[in-house]
């Protein structure tokens, strides 16, 4: 069951792709040693939004033909912060 908290967070990042970037070098090491941390082995594309909200990992799996999920990162920390079951 989806927490009642996080289905706003979900529709709100709905719009998020159109307003992030791609992670510098610096912040993408870091991204990646927190998806890894967390036990990740693979990734799609990786969204920062502007104003410092949580960075959005898309399709990122635990094994290689595992179920994707929808990761939240946050920026301050590095951390793996939120997980959800890929549309």
């Amino acid at each position: 069951m989806i927490r009642p908290l996080l289905v706003p967070a979900l529709l709100a990042l709905g719009a998020l792709p159109a307003l992030a970037r791609l992670p510098t070098p610096a912040e993408q090491g870091g991204i990646e040693a927190a998806l890894r941390g967390a036990g990740y082995v693979s990734w799609g594309s990786i969204d920062v939004p502007p104003a410092g909200g949580r960075i959005v990992v898309e399709e990122a799996r635990r094994t290689p033909d595992g179920p994707a999920r929808l990761v939240l990162v946050k920026p301050a920390t590095m951390r793996v912060t939120e997980e959800v079951p890929a549309r």
